[in-house]
């Protein structure tokens, strides 16, 4: 199987984070230990500012280390995709041309077209009703998630869809939310579809065929690094 990886947004993000996290945790503890020499107002404006610098360190770190666990999620799925064989090319991280959608977790190109996948690596338990995702803690009440799993990989969908077009290519697209082990789900009435790690391989295999034979090599120009997509002459292929 063929894998082509793009720069990684969350690398970006967790490099910044990183040093907030270090500047900020660091910084305040120098200014605390510093904060005994002053007097009046100046001992109080520097111990504001020393906690603020740890809280805001602490924050960054919290956020490194969500985007880390993304990441290794990701990385751990790709590993999984290797076992498909030699006609699949996967592509990791890829950024719509001209768009500021994010990159795309991975895209799986195959005989049944294109498959979106998103990512997740949640831990603990679950709820899914329609297009609404809660957390369930063990102590409390359900949460509501901030984003929707399944909007996430709708919007991911869309932009896919839109830049075929823009392209003049009409293949199949499939889409999955993929959960790694650790989270427990309740799923009722999902508007997408959501399989774990483990059964994924089976699912990308068992996907019915493009009515007309789609090879992935035709397709992988699109979504190769720094090629301008939209002059490449392709051939038009049937929509499912």
């Amino acid at each position: 199987m063929k894998v082509i990886r793009h720069p990684r947004h969350a690398d970006h993000v967790m490099r910044i984070e990183g040093a907030l996290a270090v500047g900020g945790v660091g910084g305040g503890m120098l200014l605390w230990t510093q904060a005994a020499h002053f007097g009046g107002y100046a001992f109080a404006a520097a111990a504001f500012l020393s906690l603020g610098g740890v809280q805001a360190g602490v924050r960054a770190l919290r956020n490194h280390n969500r985007w880390h666990r993304g990441a290794e999620g990701e990385e751990a799925v790709l590993h999984t995709l290797r076992t498909l064989p030699e006609p699949y090319t996967a592509i990791a991280n890829f950024v719509i041309p001209g768009t500021r959608q994010g990159d795309l977790d991975l895209l799986v190109l195959g005989p049944a077209g294109i498959l979106v996948l998103e990512v997740k690596t949640y831990t603990g338990r679950y709820a899914c009703v329609g297009d609404a995702w809660f957390s369930l803690p063990p102590d409390g009440p359900r949460r509501p998630l901030k984003s929707s799993v399944s909007r996430q990989l709708k919007r991911a969908a869309k932009s896919v869809t839109h830049y075929l077009v823009e392209c003049d290519i009409q293949v199949p697209i499939h889409t999955a939310t993929v959960f790694r082990a650790g989270a427990e789900l309740e799923l009722t009435r999902p508007t997408v579809l959501v399989i774990r790690e483990d059964a994924l391989i089976d699912h990308i295999l068992g996907l019915p065929n493009a009515p007309r034979s789609i090879a992935a090599a035709d397709l992988t120009p699109l979504f190769a690094p720094a090629v301008p997509a939209r002059r490449l002459a392709l051939p038009l292929l049937p929509s499912r």
